[in-house]
């Protein structure tokens, strides 16, 4: 792992100990600095989980990703730093229970003897810092209230905001081995069902301000309160460029090519999973 290159990507300097306060640290300087995207998957490329495929997308080439690239990227780093780490995979709470699947990573890392709750690569709304992995803990960021529980062997995040409070993922404590990891990833980036391949989507967390486009929408999250702002698609790539300075290609997206096909009535390309 390119540690120093990544340290002054994040912009994170001061000698780093083996602390919760140091994991608090590279968790929001991670946040701050890389985008969350799909662009890869939208131009109809592969995701790759090798550090030094990541390495040289985000250190190199300024690019952002999903969970499973910001998540590994971030366990490589806490490796070489000696904090004891396990990957899991969660289900996302979103649509009817009988539709969640493991399709989210997070880390499990252990400081002395409290473990916690890392997770760099939710999206806009997800964490900005770890989180103590105990029931009921409840941790303020950014205008959100999230908190941790028990339901029997699962946690489940919640996250509170002016609107009220929602679910956002459930996962468990087994430890996934590399090609666990490997066969979600595959699965999120290639599977026709998956949002990924249905919608582009790039957002940025600061600690002050989400900014999230998705579905033809800008979501801005501040002070607890989401607002939305619709735009028609044919302003997509005027769009990307204002908020993010990323060009997109002239040629069609993924989620483009596949709604062109919808609208002849005909049924997308089915990925071999």
């Amino acid at each position: 792992m390119r540690l120093d290159d990544y340290l002054r990507k994040i912009r994170v300097t001061a000698t780093l100990d083996r602390t919760a306060n140091t994991l608090r640290r590279l968790h929001l300087a991670h946040r701050e600095s890389f985008l969350f995207e799909n662009l890869a998957i939208q131009r109809g490329g592969r995701i790759s989980l090798a550090i030094p495929d990541l390495e040289r997308k985000f250190l190199d080439e300024g690019g952002g990703g999903y969970c499973f690239e910001h998540n590994t990227l971030l366990a490589a780093v806490l490796g070489d730093l000696g904090f004891p780490r396990m990957s899991l995979l969660a289900r996302v709470r979103t649509g009817p229970p009988e539709r969640w699947v493991r399709t989210h990573m997070v880390l499990r890392v252990q400081i002395d003897d409290d473990p916690w709750l890392a997770d760099v690569g939710f999206g806009g709304l997800g964490l900005l810092e770890p989180i103590p992995l105990r029931d009921r803990a409840v941790s303020d960021q950014g205008g959100a209230r999230y908190a941790l529980r028990r339901e029997g062997m699962t946690w489940v995040l919640s996250m509170r905001d002016r609107a009220g409070e929602k679910d956002l993922y459930e996962f468990t404590e087994d430890p996934q081995t590399v090609m666990d990891i490997e066969v979600a990833n595959h699965y999120t980036s290639t599977h026709p069902a998956s949002m990924f391949r249905r919608t582009l989507t790039v957002q940025r967390t600061t600690r002050d301000e989400r900014t999230i486009i998705r579905g033809g929408v800008i979501v801005r999250f501040r002070d607890g309160v989401s607002t939305e702002e619709p735009f028609d698609a044919s302003r997509l790539r005027a769009v990307a460029w204002e908020l993010f300075g990323i060009r997109l290609p002239v040629t069609p997206l993924v989620c483009e090519l596949d709604t062109a096909v919808a609208g002849r009535g005909e049924e997308p390309p089915r990925s071999a999973v």
